[in-house]
């Protein structure tokens, strides 16, 4: 079965509502108080996971927005053979924010509420607006570099 672009934006919009439900959820469980937060306040590991979720959110953001300018990632989105490859690095994207967003929410309540996690979480958020798959996102996307150059793949000025 081929997939059509429709097909892989739905796949995109079901992943990412997948992400959200899970978010919503997450929250919904402490903030209802059904298991409460602060199981690990005061804890010493918290220096050491904040150490780790601030660097590899600020590594992810960049890594995310730009996987597609890489030359195996492009070649592999863009092939005119078929939409696996976009569908498979786009897929990758959007997981690249969203699980540090329930990372960090997840840290943010069993850390006793620390206010760290949660601008993190805000940050990968704001960051899924530019990744969100629209139709016309999709369609630029997959066609990326395409446009550049004619038949005798000479680049037009």
């Amino acid at each position: 079965v081929k997939d059509t672009m429709e097909q892989i934006r739905k796949t995109l919009l079901t992943l990412l509502g997948t992400f959200l439900f899970v978010l919503i959820s997450l929250v919904a469980v402490y903030e209802l108080a059904l298991v409460l937060p602060g199981s690990l306040s005061g804890d010493s590991s918290l220096t050491y996971v904040q150490f780790v979720m601030q660097p590899l959110v600020l590594l992810l953001i960049p890594l995310a927005l730009y996987l597609f300018k890489f030359p195996q990632v492009s070649k592999s989105v863009t092939n005119p053979q078929s939409y696996k490859g976009f569908r498979l690095w786009a897929c990758v994207r959007i997981c690249l924010l969203c699980i540090p967003i329930i990372l960090n929410i997840f840290f943010y309540y069993i850390y006793g509420e620390e206010v760290g996690f949660f601008y993190l979480a805000l940050i990968l958020m704001i960051s899924i607006f530019f990744i969100y798959p629209t139709k016309d996102r999709c369609e630029s996307e997959r066609n990326f570099g395409k446009d550049k150059t004619n038949q005798n793949n000479e680049v037009k000025p």
